[in-house]
């Protein structure tokens, strides 16, 4: 999966569906989310230097069509500093509580490609 965002932009907000995979079926209800940090990390694919190294992110509930199965979003909103050089990245996400570390499972890797901009950042007055 492929995300594009702009030199020096804060949007689009990367979002990201939770898969439930049945390998690592682990509870994805609202309180399980609401006792849970999730970060967020980027690592320049070149360099292999981490770019983001566990930001928090947010999610929100996508649908609730059936008890038993809800839908959420993973949220993380770039700043500045995030996206100041150009590159390609490879990102994921990490789910934290007391019962220790979730990588997130994604159906395919999350690449992050920061393009040229032609916006002026410096322009005063």
């Amino acid at each position: 999966m492929d995300f594009f965002i702009k030199q020096n932009a804060t949007l689009p907000t990367l979002r990201v569906e939770v898969v439930k995979d049945g390998r690592s079926d682990f509870a994805q209800t609202q309180e399980f989310l609401n006792q849970t940090e999730i970060l967020f990390s980027m690592v320049d694919i070149v360099t292999g230097q981490p770019k983001i190294v566990g930001a928090p992110c947010t999610t929100e509930l996508l649908d609730e069509t059936d008890e038993n199965i809800s839908k959420y979003l993973i949220k993380y909103q770039f700043n500045f500093r995030d996206t100041k050089n150009q590159g390609r990245f490879k990102g994921s996400f990490r789910i934290q509580n007391d019962q220790g570390d979730i990588v997130l499972p994604l159906t395919e890797d999350l690449f992050i490609n920061i393009t040229e901009s032609i916006s002026e950042t410096d322009f005063c007055c």
